[in-house]
């Protein structure tokens, strides 16, 4: 028996060493990229360099002390600690973080977050025992060690809560702005559990609403307004042998839409009925599809000539498919990133609108996509802080997690009503704990018409919502909440089509 657990400390020795080396040496043959990958950290950012060249510092030392008897134990309680860090980083990125950086390097490169903390909590537990088996036959001194390694694991534990609070707390520090709350602008009236939190919103209509699942990419779900009848469609495309990332559906009115970007496919089927065929194929990539009507649509695009991220329209049975608007997204450094944002369609108004997610930027404009006004959010942040590095071979990363400052957002009735992500002047700082602060804004003007609570619970960091008749839909982990808008929100409310009103 003791044979075994001897072979046991050495073969776990053995793989530290392996896994330290190995993960080194990947690190230092794309060193470039690795230093970018812990800028990318929203704990990190601050201490990239340092921590780049510590962490391949202390896998190097962790190694050398495994290799050698008398420093093996020493070896053995650095793994332990290191691999209780790597465990507790990726936890508090998977599950609280806005902003998930590239992976390591190496074949952990290949796995996704979730698998690398279910390998990280592996190596934790046999790390654990091989510590455990060293004390083999010293009944105090294995006590001992359990003892030490539980208070390392909280300490170790600690620090990196400690970090992420800190990062925190930096990022939604005040700001130098003030919103006016209105008082109980949506009153809750039911939910229904989805089981699963992998929905998303597709659309609505007046006693309708429709969700996608990205876990069920062919199927479409419907439930009544009154969350109570819910309904599964399987959906069948002409042809569909091609490799979807991410297939997306879109309703509008009676017909819904089957589309993904990195492939340019657009298939098109009547509500209810599961056959889906083929609208448009090969005319455009995109990152974004918005349904206009029958036979147009709005999308957001890299515009390969002017290598920049752009508007564009597309006119799928037209002899001129695409048109793109490379003039309406304006770079202040880069063209790709900063330009990110939202893109929406308010029906009845005949209005796009693209809310910027890094600046404080709000684009309107008509159907043919021609510039109406250019509005700002109340916040201060006009130029995004983001950081590009562009690596030896040619590929382009941000370099430090971005300062985003709108997050989801919904078009409807001449309203944007957009979720903020900056915390304003003398706010609740518990209140955005436990909320989400969604702003409204006219569309027709600059104007701030003001700001309500959206309850979540702490541990959920997204969420999405959509307006459908004089509801607010909420999709908040595996729920879907109902809200009625009061009236004196709704007072606000522009329907039809009014190119030409102006609402005091």
């Amino acid at each position: 028996m003791e044979t075994i657990k001897t072979r046991f400390v050495e073969i776990v020795s053995y793989f530290f060493i392996l896994l330290f080396c190995y993960a080194t040496v990947s690190k230092i043959m794309d060193f470039e990229n690795f230093q970018i990958q812990i800028a990318q950290s929203p704990l990190l950012s601050a201490y990239a360099n340092m921590v780049s060249y510590g962490i391949l510092a202390v896998e190097l030392l962790v190694s050398f002390l495994l290799i050698f008897e008398k420093t093996r134990r020493l070896g053995l309680y650095s793994s332990f600690v290191l691999m209780v860090s790597f465990s507790v980083y990726i936890y508090l990125i998977l599950n609280y973080s806005e902003f998930v950086p590239c992976s390591c390097g190496g074949i952990l490169e290949k796995m996704d977050w979730t698998t690398h903390l279910i390998f990280n909590l592996v190596t934790v537990a046999i790390a654990f025992i091989a510590i455990v088996f060293q004390r083999t036959g010293d009944n105090k001194n294995m006590f001992k060690s359990i003892v030490w390694m539980i208070i390392l694991a909280i300490i170790n534990s600690a620090v990196i809560i400690g970090l992420y609070q800190r990062s925190e707390f930096i990022i939604k520090k005040e700001n130098n702005f003030t919103r006016r709350f209105f008082q109980h602008p949506i009153k809750e009236e039911d939910r229904f559990n989805l089981g699963f939190n992998s929905y998303y919103f597709a659309g609505s209509s007046k006693d309708s609403i429709y969700l996608g699942n990205y876990t069920t990419p062919f199927t479409l779900t419907s439930l009544d307004i009154n969350l109570n009848d819910i309904k599964e469609l399987k959906v069948v495309p002409d042809s569909h042998e091609y490799k979807f990332k991410r297939a997306q559906f879109h309703v509008n009115g009676s017909y819904y839409y089957l589309y993904d970007g990195s492939v340019p496919i657009i298939y098109k089927g009547n509500v209810g009925e599961k056959e889906v065929q083929t609208l448009s194929y090969g005319q455009a990539y995109f990152s974004q599809l918005i349904n206009i009507d029958q036979h147009s649509f709005a999308l957001s695009t890299f515009f390969e000539p002017m290598k920049m991220q752009s508007l564009g329209l597309l006119f799928p049975k037209a002899d001129q498919a695409l048109s793109i608007k490379p003039d309406l997204l304006r770079k202040h450094k880069d063209p790709v990133f900063e330009t990110d944002g939202q893109l929406h369609y308010d029906c009845d108004n005949q209005q796009l609108v693209y809310v910027h997610y890094y600046k404080n930027q709000i684009i309107v404009m008509d159907r043919d996509m021609n510039l109406k006004a250019t509005h700002k959010t109340i916040d201060t942040i006009s130029h995004p802080q983001i950081n590009i590095s562009e690596l030896s071979d040619g590929r382009r990363k941000m370099n430090h997690p971005p300062l985003v400052v709108n997050k989801k957002s919904a078009v409807k009735y001449g309203l944007l009503f957009n979720e903020s992500n900056l915390i304003g002047r003398d706010e609740n700082r518990e209140m955005w704990n436990t909320s989400a602060v969604i702003d409204v804004y006219s569309t027709f003007e600059q104007k701030y018409i003001g700001s309500f609570y959206l309850p979540k619970p702490k541990e959920i960091k997204k969420i999405q919502f959509q307006i459908a008749d004089q509801y607010l839909i909420v999709l908040v982990g595996n729920e879907i909440v109902r809200y009625r808008f009061a009236q004196n929100l709704s007072q606000h409310f522009i329907k039809g089509n009014a190119e030409n009103l102006k609402k005091e």
